[in-house]
């Protein structure tokens, strides 16, 4: 597996690619991840749930000097090439996290030079998706136009991050669609009698939202003032939020915890799940959440919407909001709708537990990661067995 950043970094993509690791191991295949190496005082190497992990050089970061992201890259790039060449008798097929450059650099080298076959994940949609990102780089454009050409598969977690990769030529016959998955939790939320904790986990920047939820916390805050908003999260907006906390006189009922690596414990005790996400890739929080049973509102961007279990085709009213089969669903930047989907749960105890209840069936019956290492095992066989 390539991925440009894993654990300690910790992100969608990197938790993701960490436990779909660790559970295609544990079902019999070897997996080795590749990365980079952004941070002093991480070894260069390391065993991590029984996963090789080697980091590459990558430069940026470890000096923390600003402007050199673009040499940092190159040097990454050239790094991990290098790599691929010298440790080919290890590895019999390639997964690249992210379409981004090391998807790049792994399907020329990988399967031009040596021929292993090579499937690329993408991991967002919309304005944060890996087309855009990928533009940003050096000779992005021209990448990309690679990967379109060269991409044996395209694995998508959302329909809306397909049709995106559609739209710009890449072949529908070469998109597989295989979700984000997640362990699920033996315990479930059984009490739904009142809600006294609602709790977003989420990157504090901009496309997650943040500043709409603490808006719409001000009504509901002022008709409940014994309610508790919990934000798990760090990002580049948290002085500037907690700020916004301030001027909307909100600093007692909003906690700002921080990063919270494993949220199983406060899941526990948490009783409405918030994600007013702006764009969406598939959102491991949401999955988390409602694989515990938690009643959950989202907004209608990326695989939010295949998540909470409606098709996209019916148009929500500003100021409102759409009951789904498995949650509530705003539109982004409605803070609203927001406000009124987040009320009309806190008032309602029959429909959160039927909407938390839907969320964890969804989840075990479609989502659950030992299902979706065995999709993955499944095209890792369909492409050797083509190579053959």
């Amino acid at each position: 597996m390539v991925i440009s950043q894993f654990f300690p970094l910790i992100g969608g993509a990197e938790k993701q690619a960490q436990l779909l690791a660790k559970t295609i191991q544990n079902k019999g295949v070897e997996v080795n991840v590749v990365t980079g190496w952004w941070k002093f005082g991480t070894p260069q190497a390391e065993m991590m749930d029984g996963i090789n992990v080697f980091r590459n050089f990558s430069c940026w970061g470890m000096f923390g000097i600003r402007g050199i992201r673009p040499l940092g890259a190159v040097i990454y790039i050239f790094n991990l090439a290098i790599y691929l060449l010298i440790h080919k008798r290890e590895y019999d097929i390639i997964h690249v996290h992210q379409a981004l450059y090391p998807a790049f650099v792994s399907v020329l080298i990988g399967k031009k030079i040596l021929r292993k076959p090579v499937i690329v994940k993408t991991a967002s949609s919309g304005i944060t998706s890996d087309i855009k990102q990928l533009k940003k780089y050096p000779f992005g454009n021209i990448q990309l136009r690679y990967l379109i050409k060269e991409v044996e598969y395209l694995v998508s977690n959302s329909k809306v991050g397909g049709d995106e990769f559609k739209e710009i030529g890449f072949p529908e016959s070469k998109i597989v669609f295989i979700p984000n998955g997640v362990d699920i939790p033996k315990e479930k939320k059984i009490s739904f009698s009142e809600v006294k904790l609602v709790m977003v986990a989420a990157r504090l920047s901009l496309e997650k939202g943040i500043d709409v939820l603490l808006r719409a916390w001000v009504e509901v805050a002022s008709m409940y003032p014994g309610l508790k908003l919990i934000i798990a999260g760090q990002g580049p907006l948290e002085s500037s939020l907690k700020k916004l906390c301030q001027d909307l006189e909100l600093t007692d009922s909003v906690e700002f915890v921080g990063l919270i690596p494993n949220l199983n414990e406060l899941f526990s005790y948490t009783d409405l799940f918030v994600l007013p996400s702006r764009t969406e890739g598939l959102s491991n929080a949401l999955l988390e959440a409602m694989s515990y049973g938690l009643p959950c509102i989202t907004t209608n961007v990326g695989g939010n919407i295949e998540l909470i279990g409606d098709d996209g085709r019916k148009k929500i009213v500003q100021g409102g909001f759409l009951i789904a089969k498995n949650g509530l669903l705003v539109n982004s930047d409605d803070v609203e709708g927001l406000s009124q989907a987040m009320l009309f749960l806190i008032r309602n105890g029959i429909k959160r537990e039927e909407l938390g209840n839907q969320a964890r069936s969804s989840i075990q019956e479609h989502y659950s990661i030992d299902l979706i290492a065995d999709q993955y095992i499944g095209l890792y066989q369909h492409m050797l067995n083509r190579k053959l």
